[in-house]
């Protein structure tokens, strides 16, 4: 649920707020008139949103800033909630969701996941420009059929930790899981909401694998248009013999 007005900037995105409305302003006083005027009134805009932590913009991208305590590791993180109901038993769910090394089978941008002990894992994922990256994770609390959470070690190239709550949907309905993520984000909100605008951020794989995830308890696998025909009458090339299939896939 969005709530408005709350914090979705990171600190050194009001930091580029404040310096981009003090840059404005000094020109605007220089400009005067209408010009000048215009660049004031944007000057206090981005001010102000310095001020409160809040874009306006980004409140329909569901970005969420959290502040952290100085004992924690981290000063602030980009919060992901998300939720969804499986017609399954949370015995059903917990147990498959605790085999971590099941996590790739729903979410493809998890490569994969190297069970080490009863705490400890090693993941590796998805990085930009096809590469990967790779993190050891512990299990901080678990409790069977309800909640599992965890966290990076100090053994780490990216920092995240987050949960998973099992509870009962009402009438008999399934389980309902609940997903709660924070991680750092190097780019500010700024390039998370870019990431989230493009489809590949954080926010938008967790939903994505929670919707694979309930097609592969209920359905026993998940739903892909992948080798499937697009139903269109395939069309023929004069040149060579070669259908058009073959001329678009030699292309690519």
């Amino acid at each position: 649920m969005r709530t408005r007005d709350r914090v979705n900037l990171m600190q050194v995105d009001r930091w580029g707020y404040v310096a981009a409305g003090m840059a404005l302003l000094a020109w605007g006083l220089r400009r005067r008139g209408v010009l000048g005027g215009g660049a004031g009134g944007v000057a206090a805009w981005l001010m102000y949103q310095a001020y409160t932590g809040n874009n306006p913009m980004f409140e329909p991208l569901d970005i969420r800033v959290n502040r952290h305590p100085s004992e924690v590791d981290v000063k602030e993180t980009i919060v992901i909630d998300d939720a969804l109901t499986i017609g399954k038993p949370r015995e059903e769910v917990y147990r498959f969701w605790r085999d971590l090394e099941n996590l790739p089978r729903f979410a493809p941008w998890i490569r994969q996941v190297q069970v080490l002990d009863e705490r400890r894992s090693h993941w590796e994922v998805e990085g930009p420009h096809g590469g990967s990256v790779q993190w050891e994770s512990e299990i901080t609390h678990d409790t069977p059929n309800e909640e599992i959470a965890w966290r990076t070690t100090a053994n780490r190239s990216i920092t995240n930790f987050g949960s998973v709550s099992l509870r009962d949907a009402p009438a008999g309905r399934g389980t309902i899981v609940r997903v709660h993520l924070e991680y750092v984000s190097p780019a500010g909100s700024f390039g998370a909401a870019v990431a989230r605008l493009i489809g590949r951020a954080p926010q938008s794989m967790v939903e994505q694998s929670l919707r694979s995830l309930k097609q592969l308890l209920e359905a026993g696998e998940v739903a892909t248009v992948q080798g499937q025909t697009s139903g269109r009458a395939p069309a023929h090339s004069t040149q060579g013999g070669r259908d058009a299939g073959d001329e678009l896939a030699g292309a690519q």
